[in-house]
């Protein structure tokens, strides 16, 4: 099911926000999101992070069975409150590093196995018993930026929520090398500690406001994306996750550069965030059951591409300027 213009959830959701004062630190911009209205309001179910959920214990993620599978973990929830598993969100551990392939909702009371990526091409092993724990981190935005390209081909092609395995882990790959990080399993998250300092001294510079939902991210003079939860609570516990997925390419913006332009051609280019806001506000927008609970949304058009989770309300959606749709 296809739906135009304003008349789409995403147009819906963006026509009720507004733009908060401009935050800057080195090359990371951020220009806050809030909702018009009290977001007491949202039909969404009530929700908590994944971090909060496996801090409280009321959720287990695990291989789906002793063998395992490169592509799927087990996400069981014990609590009585759905769980919110962001686009990109790592978890170490197990038999090698996972991160979703799409924003997952899994209901309470249930038990749901979930598309992944591999973040750690050169494990496939795990001390007795060991399960999975939460990184506290997103991957880079860039390499999301991709992820979702491929996925929406894949959704397309009545293939779930598969990525191009290879091509993460080309990337992680080649963000090792250039930044000369030592990794003994070729893990995103050694290159990630590679810019700890750099990542520190960005992240420290930003903080949530009180109300705030979300963010339009820039590198340089660029709009680079736009991060969105739909629930202040939710937002604020994953606010340093998502900060971090842009700080980290802004850390490396040459190579990210370089990457794109390899990969995915020359994107449009938005100077202001009204502009790439008003994109994606008319962006055409396709649906599609997700896995667990709530709908998969795909956006596409006017220089823009993204992906969002909606059940009553919009969950959480990630876009950025793009040529358009893989073939």
């Amino acid at each position: 099911m296809t739906s135009h213009a304003f008349s789409t959830p995403v147009g819906e959701f963006l026509a009720r926000i507004h733009l908060g004062i401009r935050q800057a630190h080195k090359a990371l911009t951020l220009w806050p999101l809030h909702r018009v209205q009290d977001s007491s309001a949202s039909p969404a179910p009530e929700y908590i992070t994944l971090g909060e959920a496996l801090e409280a214990g009321n959720l287990l993620i695990d291989e789906v069975d002793r063998g395992g599978s490169v592509p799927h973990v087990r996400v069981s929830n014990s609590g009585s409150v759905a769980v919110l598993f962001l686009f990109g969100e790592e978890i170490l551990g197990a038999k090698q590093n996972r991160v979703a392939n799409a924003s997952f909702l899994v209901p309470g009371k249930s038990e749901v196995v979930l598309d992944v990526s591999c973040v750690e091409a050169g494990r496939w092993s795990r001390p007795r018993g060991a399960r999975f724990r939460h990184s506290e981190h997103v991957l880079s935005h860039s390499m999301r930026k991709k992820m979702a390209l491929k996925v929406e081909r894949a959704r397309r092609r009545g293939q779930g929520f598969r990525a191009d395995q290879a091509e993460v882990w080309a990337d992680i790959g080649t963000r090792l090398q250039r930044s000369g990080a030592v990794s003994e399993t070729a893990a995103y998250s050694d290159y990630r500690q590679s810019r700890s300092t750099d990542l520190d001294d960005i992240a420290k510079a930003f903080h949530p406001l009180d109300g705030q939902i979300g963010f339009v991210a820039a590198i340089g003079d660029e709009v680079a994306g736009i991060e969105l939860v739909g629930r202040p609570a939710g937002f604020k516990a994953a606010f340093r996750a998502l900060l971090r997925s842009f700080a980290i390419d802004a850390v490396d913006a040459s190579l990210v550069r370089e990457l794109e332009k390899t990969s995915l051609g020359d994107a449009p280019r938005f100077d202001a965030p009204e502009t790439f806001l008003k994109a994606l506000a008319e962006a055409r927008v396709s649906s599609s059951p997700s896995l667990g609970a709530g709908d998969d949304l795909r956006l596409q058009g006017n220089g823009v591409s993204g992906c969002a989770l909606h059940h009553g309300d919009l969950i959480h959606l990630t876009a950025f300027p793009s040529a358009g749709a893989l073939e």
